[in-house]
């Protein structure tokens, strides 16, 4: 083909791509001078009635269509030697299934721009009765326009091949193929369950297509991959698709977006969005929802919630710190509960440490006045020692941990016939404790401080 002069006008500059139904080509336009895209339709399918029709039916939608979302078409028809062909508008960039394969996946605020767009050129389509039927990833392009000295992309929806015209008189030799038992059109993955089973379509069906490219860009797979294409439609038609945050947890995909395109999923058409236009409203609603953090746009029920809490404030101020204090009272209660119990804890802890020995040594008031020389404690294990079984048990890397035990446990009932011991051992030399000698009242020492109430016994029930 290259080098060929197609019906007198179009020469081929060279190949693009091909399909199951033509190749592509560059041509430059006589005498308008302009570069073009040619789809050529294969030999092998120019006679089959079918694959012409179907051909014809590309080039009589698109003429209908002049929306900037939609590939243009500038001609078609018949060659001088037998060739079918269809004269677009050439463009320049990547389809969105090369750039998903290159990304992984595509960004929320990309994803809706894309979906948005594409709902433009179906608004379009379905206004003047064209049904696409065979919206998938490779028939969404990223075009490269330059506009007012600078360059921007814009969407354009391509391959009206198979595109369903509602009018009765539209294309009855079509119309009459499709009537025909077990007959479907379409890519099963992007299949709607309706369009699988081969009932009667309108435009919901074009959206559940729509809102699989959309769980497709935001997750980077669709929601059903097996390789089997009748095991693929009979998921579309009974089985729920996988939450968007359950399949990539880490896109922090919105809970209103998710919400809306498992909605567009839905299996029965009633369910969904009522037109394109209806659909890219939502979608405007969920974008233009404050963002609160990270990227992750508020709920809208939250925002409202914020405005009544805080008149003052707008909704594009809202942070995680105040969505927080919206929490409901409750709530809010039992996490202060959980709060102040580790602290009260800490407290008991923290005055049972500091008073070791105060409280708990100022509890022997009932004993004869001493002087501070004549505080002495009996060895280790002896039966005068309070807590001495429990102390002598103790390994003597411990000792530590020894020396709590005696000036924890209660201490024995005062007697005169239990005179108090004068010094410390020896062997505690090392981890002196602070004693302060306590004073009956009316005692004669000037150093002496009063003797203070009588010890409660919280400390040793909360202890045991």
């Amino acid at each position: 083909m290259l080098g060929r002069v197609l019906a007198s006008r179009f020469t081929i500059l060279g190949r693009i791509g091909s399909g199951s139904m033509g190749t592509v080509y560059r041509a430059k336009q006589s005498p308008m001078g302009r570069e073009v895209a040619v789809k050529i339709l294969r030999s092998d399918r120019a006679v089959d009635e079918v694959s012409r029709a179907r051909f014809l039916r590309e080039a009589r939608a698109n003429s209908l269509l002049t929306s900037p979302n939609t590939v243009t078409v500038f001609d078609f028809g018949q060659g001088d030697t037998g060739d079918f062909y269809l004269a677009m508008e050439l463009l320049e960039g990547e389809s969105l299934g090369h750039r998903i394969k290159r990304l992984g996946r595509i960004g929320v605020d990309e994803a809706i721009d894309t979906a948005k767009q594409a709902l433009r050129s179906l608004a379009e389509a379905h206004a003047k009765g064209i049904i696409h039927r065979d919206l998938k990833p490779d028939n969404l392009f990223y075009a490269r326009v330059r506009t007012n000295e600078k360059y921007e992309e814009i969407v354009k929806v391509l391959d009206f091949g198979i595109a369903k015209m509602l009018q009765v008189d539209a294309d009855p030799e079509m119309n009459a193929i499709e009537t025909q038992a077990g007959t479907v059109f379409g890519t099963p993955r992007y299949m709607s369950p309706e369009q699988a089973q081969g009932k009667p379509l309108d435009s919901r069906s074009d959206l559940y297509s729509l809102g699989v490219i959309l769980y497709h860009m935001l997750t980077g797979r669709p929601p059903f991959t097996d390789d089997d294409a009748i095991v693929v439609m009979a998921r579309h038609i009974k089985t729920t698709p996988r939450p968007l945050s359950e399949v990539a947890p880490d896109a922090r995909i919105p809970s209103e977006l998710e919400s809306l395109v498992m909605r567009v999923l839905a299996k029965e058409p009633e369910r969904r969005p009522d037109s394109a236009d209806a659909f890219s409203a939502e979608l405007s609603r969920v974008k233009e929802a404050p963002v609160v953090g990270s990227g992750i746009r508020a709920s809208l029920g939250i925002v409202e919630a914020f405005s009544e809490h805080s008149p003052s404030s707008t909704p594009n101020n809202v942070t995680y710190d105040t969505l927080t204090s919206l929490e409901p009272a409750s709530t809010s209660s039992r996490r202060w509960m959980f709060v102040a119990l580790p602290v009260a804890v800490a407290i008991a802890a923290a005055g049972m440490i500091a008073g070791k020995a105060g409280p708990f040594k100022q509890s022997r008031t009932t004993r004869p006045a001493a002087s501070a020389s004549s505080f002495e404690r009996p060895p280790l294990g002896s039966a005068a020692h309070p807590g001495a079984d429990i102390a002598a048990s103790a390994p003597a890397a411990s000792s530590a941990a020894v020396e709590v035990l005696p000036k924890i446990s209660p201490p024995p009932p005062a007697s005169a016939a239990s005179p108090l011991p004068s010094a410390m051992p020896a062997t505690r030399q090392s981890h002196p404790t602070r004693a302060f000698p306590t004073v009956q009242a009316g005692s004669s020492n000037p150093g002496a401080r009063p003797a203070p109430p009588p010890a409660r016994s919280v400390g040793y029930g909360y202890l045991e």
